[in-house]
């Protein structure tokens, strides 16, 4: 079993146990008898345009032909790149592809601010 609060950095390694290694998945706080995903962004990696902007700023090559030019609109620019491909289908990005939990845990007022009961419920449904 796998469990993680941080689903965008985690997800290529929650992707890989399941798929490759059958570890079971789960959900608390989904709708009851709504099939729930397990997974967020897969392999994506995000930035913004002043944070690459600042790099190259700091690293003195502002200058150079390959240095983007400036962001001259009162906004944000983001970038994401990197996605990952499938383990099951490698054609497509895996971000693409369902990852429903093995069990969705639906919060209960046994459960509710309290993660002895929800591991204890977790065992109990997975062991």
């Amino acid at each position: 079993m796998f469990a993680t609060l941080n689903l965008r950095t985690t997800g290529p390694f929650q992707i890989t146990l399941s798929k490759s290694e059958g570890v079971k998945t789960v959900v608390f706080n989904g709708k009851k008898g709504t099939p729930q995903q397990y997974c967020g962004i897969v392999g994506g990696q995000s930035t913004d345009f002043s944070t690459i902007d600042t790099e190259i700023k700091t690293t003195h090559l502002k200058n150079n032909t390959l240095a983007p030019p400036d962001l001259l609109v009162n906004g944000v620019q983001g970038i994401t790149w990197r996605l990952g491909f499938g383990i099951n289908k490698p054609q497509e990005p895996e971000e693409w592809q369902d990852h429903p939990a093995d069990i969705n845990l639906p919060i209960t007022s046994a459960l509710v601010n309290n993660p002895v009961a929800i591991w204890e419920e977790v065992t109990r449904r997975v062991f």
